[in-house]
């Protein structure tokens, strides 16, 4: 699920893989790598996405 939703909140705001990347403070290819279910951000991380995107943790997560 997250990996899904992390690039529909991605591509709803015009920005890719390298964009948000650098806008996290990531080295390059770490969203493609969330997106493509190879990894998973932490769980500050988390927090700070679902921040940055204005939506509940739970969405961006798939939690009930």
């Amino acid at each position: 699920m997250f990996a899904q939703k992390i690039r529909e909140l991605r591509l709803s705001r015009n920005l890719s893989e390298a964009a948000l990347d650098e806008i996290f403070g990531l080295m390059r290819g770490t969203v493609a790598n969330w997106e493509h279910g190879f990894a998973y951000p932490d769980d500050e991380l988390i927090d700070d996405i679902a921040e940055y995107f204005k939506i509940k943790r739970s969405e961006l997560i798939g939690a009930a």
